[in-house]
């Protein structure tokens, strides 16, 4: 079933947390506005689509991953918001922030981010970092989410599947 999502206010996306065995989080560079910031793997959600759908078109376009690359996929429980600081100052924005539905996604063992995969430029480099480099690594406004997902990464993904 589809859902119509509102973006009168907020912009609807999914955000992934790409690990890997060592418990190591992807972190990406931007190459489009705002060029060179490091984050998350994120996009939008288009008109029709939910949120899975938009997980696998967006990680297509991104970054050249597809389903097939992932041994492990589990959704955070909640939506996140973050308000961009700017929408405040400028009464032109039309949204204030942008929420997002996160996935943790453990990659395959043997399975390479290859950014000339990607379907479209969106990130000029990636990195695999410790999540509080992540963390502290981020834009300010998006601090808040990152360490939320940090926790229950440490909690309910990765611990669990170091005991398995």
């Amino acid at each position: 079933m589809k859902t119509a999502i509102d973006t009168r206010f907020f912009r609807a996306g999914v955000g992934t947390v790409i690990y890997n065995s060592k418990g190591e989080v992807a972190l990406f560079q931007r190459a489009q506005h705002p060029v060179g910031v490091w984050q998350f793997q994120q996009g939008g959600i288009d008109l029709g689509e939910d949120t899975r759908t938009t997980l696998w078109r967006e990680l297509k376009e991104e970054i050249g991953l597809e389903e097939s690359d992932f041994d492990l996929v589990t959704e955070y429980p909640i939506w996140t918001v973050y308000q961009d600081v700017n929408s405040v100052e400028d009464s032109s924005k039309s949204r204030l922030g942008q929420a997002h539905r996160w996935y943790f996604m453990k990659l395959k063992d043997g399975v390479e981010i290859d950014l000339t995969k990607a379907t479209e430029v969106e990130a000029s480099n990636f990195d695999w970092v410790p999540f509080a480099k992540a963390i502290e690594t981020t834009e300010d406004l998006k601090k808040h989410v990152y360490q939320a997902l940090e926790k229950y990464f440490t909690t309910n993904i990765f611990t669990q599947q170091k005991t398995a």
